[in-house]
């Protein structure tokens, strides 16, 4: 009986041992990290907020793990700020009513085009991986009728081509960058009570045979918020789900991912608990600040807050495990629960194929001169969120209009988040010059 106590506590001291030589590595193997370099980073924020750019932002870096499969290192997480201004217009006065809410670490952002890629982009990476979808598919194999590009001439001899899955992932297509709503709703609805009228299938008709081409398809680089609500049409034909359900289930739930939902505005239920942290955008016309629904018009009125363009929201933690999960090529561990866990013990989760992130992240062959690789940006003109610094072709990125960006270096192992909200309480900042500065300071801090 002795000896069976001692073989149990000698099997515990080796088993608390390794795991402790596992946490003394995982800390030394970082790259440096200059914290007092990051002040700059602090200073260049608080400097935009200061110019009225923004009311506020949170900041994450996080590296990669150093046994390349759990949740990446937090290198810096900050707020700043204040996260509201006020809560609305007096619809008499004009005047703003003030009601300042500081900003914190876990605010929930809405992500604007970073749904592009933390949504969308990740949503079909499944549907290829299955085997459900091909890039070099065209358009009309999934939807019916989806019209090709037709060249100059008479109708009978013109050129044609279809488009592809991989020209909508791609944003060269040839689709215009976006439809005016108003215009969209008088034309197919013809000034319909909206609650009656399913805006979603009209949009997808006008994509399929209204919608201009207005190049050949893979010949010119327009960005196009229309080419990822093809996307959204193209897998929720094939899944038989809405976006933010498939999402959900295949990559959000995976991930443990606690606030990145879509609010669905139609549902009887909304996905967050009246007092959440999320960040107000932009004050509407009838004096109303918008707060919990999508900011883009056509995500919001059309698309009814679920669309393959924007819509999703997220806070900078749950956004550093996604990239984590990139950074690590699809794989994510998790601490079990209990003893096991506190000895060290994790359990791992394939989110995405290895294959199908490299894949993903690489500009495909022919398409070189855009710069776009498939749902991300790696040097197209918009790419200007990259910074100078980080690792030139291995750097992928997306920014959204609201004004959350998420910059990857894939070689070094690092993603910088940012998140703002330069549109309140009015579309008036900017914060794309800011986006380079924090790119650059985070990446001379690594050094």
């Amino acid at each position: 009986m002795k000896r069976t106590a001692i073989i149990v506590l000698l099997i515990v001291v080796v088993a608390a041992a390794a795991w402790t030589a596992r946490y003394i590595h995982t800390i030394n193997d970082h790259a440096p990290f200059d914290l007092g370099r990051m002040e700059k980073a602090d200073r260049a924020i608080m400097r935009a907020i200061d110019d009225g750019q923004t009311p506020g932002a949170v900041l994450c870096v996080v590296k990669r793990a150093a046994d390349g499969e759990s949740m990446g290192d937090i290198l810096y997480l900050k707020a700043y700020g204040n996260m509201q201004v006020c809560s609305g217009r007096d619809t008499v006065s004009g005047e703003l009513i003030p009601d300042t809410v500081a900003m914190p670490v876990n605010a929930i952002f809405d992500l604007a085009s970073v749904s592009k890629c933390l949504g969308t982009t990740l949503a079909f990476m499944r549907l290829v991986e299955d085997g459900l979808v091909r890039l070099d598919d065209n358009v009309s194999r999934y939807i019916p009728g989806f019209k090709p590009w037709v060249g100059p001439g008479s109708p009978r001899k013109a050129e044609r081509e279809q488009i592809t899955v991989k020209q909508l992932l791609t944003h060269t297509s040839g689709l215009p960058a976006a439809i005016y709503v108003p215009s969209f709703l008088a034309r197919y609805d013809r000034y319909a009570d909206t609650t009656r009228v399913n805006y979603r299938d009209s949009l997808v008709t006008y994509l399929a045979h209204d919608a201009a081409r207005l190049s050949r398809p893979g010949e010119k680089f327009r960005y196009s918020c229309l080419n990822f609500i093809t996307l959204q049409a193209i897998l929720e034909r094939v899944t038989g789900e809405r976006l933010d359900r498939y999402a959900a289930r295949e990559i959000f739930g995976p991930l443990r991912l606690r606030n990145t939902w879509y609010n669905a505005l139609d549902d009887a239920e909304r996905p967050y608990k009246a007092d959440s942290l999320i960040v107000p955008t932009e004050i509407q016309k009838d004096g109303t600040l918008l707060r919990g629904e999508v900011h883009d018009p056509t995500a919001r009125i059309v698309n009814r807050g679920v669309s393959g363009n924007a819509g999703l929201f997220s806070t900078a933690e749950d956004m550093a495990v996604i990239a984590s999960m990139l950074l690590n090529g699809g794989v994510m561990s998790f601490p079990v629960e209990g003893f096991a866990g506190k000895l060290g013990e994790k359990e791992r989760v394939r989110v995405l194929s290895r294959r199908a992130v490299e894949t993903f992240f690489t500009v495909p062959e022919g398409y070189e001169e855009f710069g776009r690789a498939l749902g991300w940006d790696v040097e197209s003109p918009y790419a200007s969120g990259n910074g100078d610094l980080f690792t030139p072709h291995r750097t992928v990125n997306h920014t959204g209009y609201t004004g959350p960006s998420i910059v990857m270096d894939l070689d070094e192992g690092v993603a910088v988040i940012l998140l703002t909200s330069r549109v309140h309480p009015y579309d008036t900042g900017s914060v794309g010059r800011l986006r380079i500065e924090i790119a650059d300071i985070v990446a001379s801090a690594l050094d």
